[in-house]
């Protein structure tokens, strides 16, 4: 198979990771180029050496992308000894707070959550995996090509919202997620509920506030980009109709 270099990242400050598929592939003539035949290479450009091959189907490639996802993400080593928190009345309250506190300086260091280091977003990747893995015309080499499509990653794909920290927080990662990707935008809030109460701590309106919803079969879209640490996200909704609708989501503190 002649092979065209499609897509490629940077790993750390000597590593390239580059993905080769076919020229209909990476001209995208195919209608799902994600599953068709592609190659990896791992290439230090200091030394040219070639130090690993892969195909896409390579079950040694997605046992390191599971294990070691955060090097995929070009995150940098945790900075300092931890933090402290003000809570001090209620041991779970300071728990609580110095996660939330540690996600944030998670983020500012680039540190973010992943299937690497959070078992909640583990939890979620098996579950995608079982899904097509159990899905018509799947099974687990499907199910390896459909995840390591992630690779190489795009710069700045991942979000590292504490909002989206699924230790801090629950909630239904059909509408959204870490990875900022269009999503289907359902007719009702997204809820979040607090990882270790359980409760309902804050909805994001992704439609009207109204509840009005385009009629029929329309499927919508929604992009979200959230702030690295502040309770703010911006949403962008693709209607039916080629129009878009631009929502800012900002805290909202009763008076």
């Amino acid at each position: 198979m002649p092979a065209k270099m499609w897509k490629m990242q940077l790993v750390d400050e000597s590593h390239l990771l580059i993905k080769y598929a076919s020229e209909d592939v990476v001209t995208l003539r195919v209608q799902d180029p994600n599953t068709q035949p592609a190659f990896f290479v791992l290439y230090n450009f200091n030394t040219t050496q070639v130090l690993g091959v892969w195909e896409n189907s390579s079950n040694e490639l997605l046992s390191l992308f599971e294990n070691f996802s955060d090097q995929f993400r070009n995150v940098l080593p945790l900075l300092g000894d931890g933090v402290l928190c003000s809570a001090t009345n209620n041991i779970y309250a300071r728990q609580v707070q110095a996660r939330f506190k540690q996600t944030i300086i998670n983020a500012r260091n680039g540190v973010l959550c992943s299937a690497t280091n959070n078992i909640y977003a583990r939890q979620v990747q098996a579950r995608f995996k079982q899904t097509i893995i159990n899905a018509r015309n799947g099974g687990h080499t499907e199910a390896v090509k459909r995840i390591l499509a992630q690779l190489p990653i795009s710069a700045q794909s991942y979000s590292s919202s504490p909002y989206l920290d699924l230790t801090l927080f629950s909630y239904d990662d059909k509408w959204v997620s870490v990875m900022e990707r269009p999503k289907t935008c359902g007719d009702y809030p997204i809820r979040f509920y607090g990882r270790q109460s359980n409760l309902l701590k804050f909805k994001i309106h992704t439609g009207s506030l109204a509840g009005k919803s385009p009629g029929g079969n329309t499927r919508r879209l929604v992009a979200f980009t959230f702030h690295p640490t502040m309770p703010f996200a911006i949403s962008v909704q693709r209607k039916s109709n080629s129009q878009y609708i631009v929502n800012l989501h900002v805290r909202h503190v009763p008076s």
